[in-house]
């Protein structure tokens, strides 16, 4: 009823969305804009900070709350319900997998059809919805299939006459905790006139690298507070996929051991250190805890890369994410010496990712939008609204692409 209301009202000359980042363990970013004849405008945007919490779980109402209020407060000041809120999700809730299914065909000699694709998408879903890591349960939160080859030859649409024996999908899909996706869910209903969807981040990223900024080959390293989440790409497609538990916070903490100081405070001086004069022997003890830190992340990160067999790095790493911002961790991949075990390249280009980039390929007034690496996500979400695309490719039909536990 709400919908049919705000299209009578104009919703079809004029498209509101809100886009909301739930990619760090510290933070929420969020974004409204419009879309106006084909042109975006952003609208407004906020960030709030969680709470620091021993245990990643004890945010969740906090979350749940927030989403709540912030939601209701879009809509006030819209005026009118927004053609579609676009949730991000990353960070220790959830977990992404790249799953390839093959598939050999009955009658080769058939022409291909579509609900062929729709077959195994809908087996995926009955065998794989669920899934228990570590001893907490998981759901199946996001689908993208983004990849189909028919008797090796990939397909670029459904819409060709093709027939052959084998065919082969890959999907990348997202599961949530079950307590962080049943708090989600609480929200989604008390919306119920409201078009509410779920990404992953990491699948965001991907379609924004690939689609607006023309990137075929890269390593894509997200810096949260206390994890990592990493993406390959490679011809144009997701290859490998992965998260680690430390982040930013490895240089926090190992400032406050240092110092014998609180986690907050060294907080502070972590994101205040080039603004921040402190006494000559502070400095040098700082600036030697930070560069622990950075070794402690960096060497969490190559072991991670090492036990992944697929991640054969590529010249190119972009790095984003509140992490991203620190100095120390930037000169550690620039310094590493990457070339034997993981590339035959004996220097990387580390290029940091900045939102601008994304957004000023969508937005009309992104000078003053979107800004820096840690707001990256956000800009990939709102371009994959905006885009109306939710998988990497068009030959992906709406049925498949809309899927959603």
């Amino acid at each position: 009823m709400i919908s049919f209301l705000d299209r009578l009202w104009g919703g079809s000359r004029r498209r509101n969305f809100i886009a909301i980042d739930i990619g760090s363990a510290t933070a929420i970013r969020s974004l409204s804009f419009q879309v106006t004849n084909g042109t975006a405008f952003a609208a407004a945007k906020h960030h709030f900070e969680l709470p620091h919490r021993g245990h990643e779980t004890a945010l969740i109402p906090f979350i749940n709350e927030y989403l709540r209020r912030l939601i209701f407060r879009y809509v006030k000041d819209m005026g009118r319900i927004p053609s579609e809120v676009l949730i991000g999700l990353g960070s220790h809730f959830t977990f992404n997998e790249i799953v390839t299914i093959r598939r050999i065909r009955p009658h080769p000699a058939d022409l291909l059809r579509k609900d062929e694709f729709d077959g195994i998408i809908q087996e995926f879903l009955a065998t794989s919805s669920l899934k228990t890591v570590g001893g907490s349960q998981y759901a199946l939160a996001h689908l993208l299939p983004f990849r189909v080859m028919l008797d090796g030859y990939y397909l670029e649409t459904t819409e060709r006459q093709v027939r052959g024996k084998t065919i082969e999908m890959v999907i990348f899909a997202t599961y949530a905790r079950d307590e962080f996706w049943r708090a989600l869910g609480k929200i989604q209903s008390m919306f119920g006139g409201l078009d509410m969807r779920f990404i992953s981040n990491q699948a965001a990223l991907a379609a924004s690298l690939i689609t607006v900024l023309g990137v075929r080959d890269a390593l894509i390293v997200k810096i949260g507070s206390n994890i990592t989440e990493v993406s390959l790409l490679g011809e144009g497609a997701l290859l490998a996929t992965g998260q680690f538990v430390k982040g930013g916070d490895a240089v926090t903490s190992a400032i406050a051991k240092e110092l014998g100081i609180s986690h907050a405070d060294a907080e502070r001086i972590k994101r205040q250190w080039e603004k921040t004069i402190l006494p000559p022997k502070t400095s040098v003890s700082v600036r030697e805890a930070m560069r622990h830190g950075a070794e402690e992340w960096l060497g969490e990160l190559t072991a991670f890369l090492k036990h992944e067999e697929r991640f054969l790095l590529p010249e190119r790493i972009y790095i984003l994410g509140g992490g991203a911002r620190l100095k120390v961790l930037q000169h550690a991949l620039e310094d590493h010496l990457w070339y034997g075990d993981l590339t035959f390249l004996e220097k990387l280009d580390i290029q940091l990712l900045e939102a601008e980039a994304i957004a000023s390929r969508i937005f009309a007034n992104t000078s003053s939008v979107l800004q820096g690496p840690e707001e990256v996500a956000l800009a990939a979400l709102a371009s994959r609204v905006h885009h109306s695309a939710l998988a990497l490719f068009p030959y992906i039909v709406t049925p498949i692409a809309s899927i959603q536990a």
